[in-house]
């Protein structure tokens, strides 16, 4: 009987027995030809890289079909399978790499902003707050030490501190004058005019130069310091140099879009009879108007009887003998003294007298037309009771105590006043 151990040992040397002579067999094959098994071999063996770059070479209308990765495998696990045992070695194409800095960078996922937008303002606010604050805090800090004269504000500023004043200065005139020229604000849209009786307004703005909707200081000279104080002064001499009614003038801006004009004119208290004609007198004896008109178309009573050596408009009149210049213009002073002590609406003595005639070293005479349209020719001479006589005149006159007289003549010369009706 044969032991386990040494049927082992025959069995294991017929094993080495056998793979001695396979290999053998395969060396004792001649060297120029190989075998069909080496050829498959050294045909899969070369890497299927080179075919993508040889079909980089052929014309790109004709595109080869790209063969997945499964195709692939499977045709190389039949080949395996049909001619050899040996393990099929792959070669993974390697995808060129592009530069970093020629990679496309992805986009980057947008955070949802969930903060409220009140929030985000309440915190810029208190940023800019405390920005503030430490600004201030280190500028007291740093300028402490320094006197004030020499603290830089602006040390890169490039104009100086007084450069930048004068210019801010500058911009400051020219928008007040540009406002002054255009705004609508410095445009006449009222005028008030007070104290006119004779004077219309039309005329004292025509003669002042001032239109609606013209500019408030047009009337002004060109004076700045007249600009400034918005004084019409040049326009008013020039008024009362032109129109002898006005006695004086006040023109005055009153914003927003208002002149206020204020005249006192010169009031007429009698004519003046000239050889040529007759002159408006005031009762400073100023010549405030000259006319050719008929004596019954005059409004106010003429002086006749003095001798008139000029007359200028403005200008008071020039007469040879003074005392009977002054005598008419007491007796005139008489009359409106008479007419004020009376009630307004009745009869108006000042009115109604027509002439006042000076005797040169005589008696006066005045022309009186009464209520009823009769003349009345009344006698003077003492002036010392000139006031008395007028008022007892015009009591009369009221009093109907000329009723149904026709045209006369009254003597008040005497201690009795004596009436006598034309022959």
């Amino acid at each position: 009987m044969i032991d386990d151990d040494e049927l082992k040992k025959l069995f294991d040397d017929d094993d080495d027995d056998q793979g001695e002579n396979s290999s053998s067999s395969e060396i004792s094959a001649p060297e120029n030809s190989e075998s069909s098994v080496e050829k498959k071999d050294k045909k899969e063996s070369k890497p299927k890289a080179e075919k993508p770059v040889k079909k980089e070479e052929k014309p790109k209308d004709k595109q080869p079909e790209k063969k997945t990765e499964k195709k692939v495998e499977k045709k190389a696990e039949n080949k395996v399978g049909k001619k050899s045992e040996k393990p099929v070695v792959k070669h993974e194409e390697k995808k060129a790499e592009m530069p970093k800095e020629f990679r496309p960078e992805k986009p980057k996922a947008k955070s949802k902003n969930t903060v409220p937008f009140s929030v985000k303002a309440k915190r810029f606010f208190e940023d800019a707050k405390n920005k503030i604050q430490k600004a201030i805090k280190e500028r007291k800090e740093n300028a402490s030490d320094v006197p004030l004269k020499e603290r830089e504000y602006l040390p890169k500023f490039p104009i100086n501190f007084k450069g930048t004043l004068l210019i801010l200065l500058a911009v400051a005139i020219i928008e007040l004058a540009l406002g002054i020229l255009f705004l609508p604000f410095f445009r006449v849209r009222t005028v008030v005019v007070e104290g006119n009786i004779v004077l219309s307004e039309e005329r004292l703005l025509s003669d002042a130069g001032i239109k609606y909707g013209s500019h408030l200081f047009s009337g002004i000279g060109g004076n700045p310091l007249d600009i400034i104080r918005m004084d019409y002064g040049k326009t008013e001499k020039r008024m009362m140099a032109e129109d002898p009614y006005i006695k004086d003038i006040r023109i005055t801006v009153k914003f927003p879009s208002t002149i206020k004009i204020t005249v006192k004119e010169r009031n007429k208290v009698a004519y003046i009879k000239m050889p040529d004609g007759y002159a408006a007198i005031d009762d400073e004896g100023t010549i405030i108007e000259l006319a050719t008109l008929d004596k019954d178309d005059l409004s106010h009573a003429v002086i006749c009887g003095l001798d008139v050596s000029g007359a200028v408009l403005g200008e008071k009149i020039d007469i040879k003998d003074d005392s009977d210049y002054n005598k008419a213009l007491v007796i005139l002073g008489a009359i409106i003294s008479a007419d004020q002590s009376g009630v307004q609406g009745e009869y108006m003595l000042f009115e109604n007298v027509r002439e006042i005639r000076i005797i040169p070293g005589g008696n006066t005479f005045l022309t009186v037309i009464l209520p009823s349209g009769s003349e009345l020719q009344v006698k003077l001479k003492d002036m010392d009771t000139i006031i008395e006589n007028m008022s007892w005149l015009r009591y009369a006159v009221i009093s109907d105590a000329f009723e149904g007289f026709p045209d006369g003549a009254l003597d008040m010369t005497g201690e009795r006043i004596i009436y006598r009706k034309y022959e």
